[in-house]
């Protein structure tokens, strides 16, 4: 009898999961979303008899690089300043392309690191973004039944670090050390080109210890907490950046089927409720 009633709980949780991802302001993680559900959403919107009613507005929008917030805390610090130094020695901070997603309340669903690079260099700098007509928990959703539906990824990219070690005193030791002994790693930098980024940074005029003031002023100004709600980086969307066009056109088209009415396809998946409510009664859970 107790295996029975540990099938039946896996049976009911693999019910709940796979109609939670359905018609919901909640974010559901990547895991928690079955193949055959996110199958269903994907183009089940162009077949539900309303073409309206999945549709969802996107486009390029330019913002300042300090309102946006992250949807994660997984952010390596020196990977951050790395790119910032790389970013201000090529140019390519002004104006830059994150080339990635955001929601209409400016949660940033991926690009953390070009992110938190640039706002070391300058918040109120201006950044090119896709922007999302949907809140960061709902479109956390929608863009995993697009990852596992459209693209076929199982498993989301982990993530290492954390957004809360932005602070100016952290900072200090990294770009101190770098200042004298140079950037390490894959993608090595100059002491002397380090200390020429620096001294890059606006209000720095030349010089290097002063950038060195202002980079760690913006480490303490950047947002440390991460979206209501958000899951762990590996439960995330994974949308490339050759991607995000492809994602918006879909949204735009109402090709996901995301609200009701839903499509055959889809119906089944929500009628899973039914499923399981005779499953709780075998169960003798409910009568």
């Amino acid at each position: 009898m107790e295996k029975i009633l540990q099938l039946i709980d896996k049976k009911l949780q693999a019910l709940r999961e796979a109609d939670s991802a359905l018609g919901t302001n909640k974010v559901v993680g990547l895991s928690q979303i079955d193949k055959e559900t996110a199958d269903a959403a994907i183009g089940g919107g162009l077949e539900d008899k309303d073409k309206s009613d999945d549709v969802v507005a996107g486009g390029k929008a330019k913002i300042a690089v300090g309102e946006l917030k992250p949807a994660q805390t997984e952010i390596i610090k020196e990977k951050a300043f790395g790119m910032a130094i790389n970013f201000l020695l090529n140019n390519k901070w002004q104006n830059a392309d994150l080339g990635n997603i955001v929601s209409k309340d400016n949660y940033i669903m991926d690009g953390h690191h070009r992110w938190a690079a640039i706002s070391l260099i300058d918040p109120s700098s201006t950044v090119d973004v896709t922007q999302i007509d949907l809140p960061g928990q709902p479109l956390v959703t929608t863009l995993n039944l697009i990852t596992k539906g459209k693209f076929g990824i199982d498993t989301g990219n982990k993530g290492k670090g954390n957004v809360a070690e932005f602070t100016g005193k952290n900072f200090d030791t990294i770009i101190s050390s770098a200042m004298k002994e140079g950037v390490k790693g894959d993608f090595p930098i100059s002491a002397e080109d380090v200390n020429k980024a620096l001294g890059m940074i606006p209000g720095a005029d030349g010089d290097a210890e002063k950038g060195k003031q202002i980079m760690m002023a913006n480490a303490d100004k950047l947002p440390k907490q991460k979206m209501p709600g958000a899951p762990a980086r590996v439960e995330m969307p994974v949308i490339s950046k050759e991607r995000v066009e492809i994602v918006k056109n879909m949204l735009a088209k109402g090709a996901v089927d995301i609200e009701e009415p839903f499509s055959s396809g889809v119906k089944p998946v929500k009628e899973n409720l039914q499923e399981i409510k005779r499953w709780q009664k075998l169960a003798g859970i409910i009568k």
